[in-house]
């Protein structure tokens, strides 16, 4: 048995929410091999293998080097030879510098997009990674009775907004309008027939596994945008045709027999994408040839030593600390805006700022210096939808 501890101090609070569904499956796949998980936000441990999810500033790609531990990386992105996403702003240049810092010393990589294996598989053994099917992850919901007849959580776009006003037009769409929690998310599956798959851009090449996989594990309909490369979990589902019009092929798949159809997916799923099998193929690429120390050896190690290194974790019972703390990151987050001000999420406050203000970087002031800071986003929204379009409120000691 190996002991995995999942690091996510590089991620900000809104990035670690992103982030609990893939955990959910990386658990339930380890889990069902009879390995040991743990997670936290603020230390790695250096008797576990360690895993981050790539997200790397200059300050954390050094401190986690330091550390000095065995790790391994999950990669989301998709690398363009300049930086992640085709994204040109000079934050995603300095994570893309500092991934490569990171993953010069990583033990593994598990990738979640088959065509990035040839770059990832430069730094160290790579493998690519899907979202199966595990006992552990069917919800409590799926046998829920839906009030709604699509959903949808994610990001608002025009494209997107377009397409959900055609279907509001025949059906009936729930499409929160703030980031949702884990349990938001299951409530909102719950009550819905037909979950809505948009890819995550215009050149984003594979439909979204954790949507698919949890619509999937609810067996609920799921209508899913055409993109180039289906996965595994596309084909199950099926995707619109590449010539057909999303909206129509949506109505299309609600006025089907789509429980009858959830049901089917749902059995073929559990047979033809066992998560506990996927991540067995996954330990077997990447953890084979990590020696006693966590560095690659020359000559392959066997599947023993690599698991004896999450073996180190029971030293515990002699008083020795086995833990590394590491600053989590806590940048802000622009998470919206209301009339004309800005949400911004920071050291777990909401803050209101008037746009007004033009460019202005907060972690050089104190919270007290603004005005509207809140607990939560409700509050924060609740707040400043009473101030009217053509007001700007400024504390009376402004920001500083």
């Amino acid at each position: 048995m190996a002991w995995f501890h999942f690091c996510t101090a590089n991620h900000n609070r809104i990035g670690r929410s992103s982030l609990v569904d893939l955990a959910d499956w990386f658990e339930s796949g380890l889990l069902d091999l009879g390995h040991k998980v743990t997670f936290s936000d603020n230390h790695v441990e250096t008797g576990a293998i360690n895993v981050f999810w790539e997200c790397f500033t200059p300050r954390l790609g050094k401190e986690i080097t330091k550390a000095g531990v065995v790790y391994g990386i999950v990669a989301t992105e998709i690398p363009d030879g300049y930086a992640f996403n085709w994204q040109r702003e000079p934050e995603w240049k300095a994570r893309f510098d500092s991934f490569h810092v990171v993953a010069n010393r990583a033990s593994f990589i598990w990738t979640m997009g088959e065509s990035t294996l040839p770059f990832y598989s430069e730094f160290c053994p790579t493998a690519y990674m899907e979202l199966g099917f595990s006992e552990r992850l069917i919800p409590d919901y799926i046998d829920q009775t839906p009030e709604h007849d699509f959903c949808f959580f994610g990001q608002r776009t025009p494209y997107r907004e377009e397409v959900v006003g055609k279907l509001r037009k025949y059906a009936k769409v729930e499409w929160p309008e703030s980031f949702l929690s884990r349990e938001g998310v299951g409530r909102l599956i719950g009550t819905s027939k037909i979950g809505l798959n948009f890819k995550q851009s215009q050149r984003w090449p594979v439909p979204s596994p954790t949507r698919l996989g949890r619509l999937m594990m609810a067996k609920r309909g799921v209508a899913a945008e055409f993109v180039q490369v289906a996965t595994r979990q596309g084909e199950l589902v099926g995707l619109c045709p590449e010539t057909s019009d999303f909206s129509v092929y949506a109505l299309g798949t609600l006025n089907s027999d789509w429980k009858h159809r959830a049901n089917e997916v749902f059995e073929n799923y559990r047979s033809e994408m066992p998560m506990r099998d996927i991540m067995q193929c996954v330990l077997d690429q990447t953890l084979v040839g990590i020696g006693a120390t966590g560095l690659r050896s020359k000559a392959p190690a066997s599947a023993e030593i690599a698991a004896s290194l999450g073996r180190k974790s029971y030293r515990n019972g002699s008083g020795a600390d086995t833990r590394i703390y590491i600053e989590p990151e806590d940048e802000p987050v622009l998470i919206g805006s209301v009339g004309r001000y800005n949400m911004i999420n920071y050291r777990n406050k909401f803050i209101g700022l008037p746009q007004s203000l033009g460019p202005i970087d907060i972690t050089q002031h104190d919270l007290d210096a603004f005005r509207y800071v809140y607990e939560s986003q409700k509050e924060l929204e609740d707040e400043l939808a009473k101030i009217g379009e053509d007001s700007v409120e400024i504390g009376s000691h402004g920001p500083r």
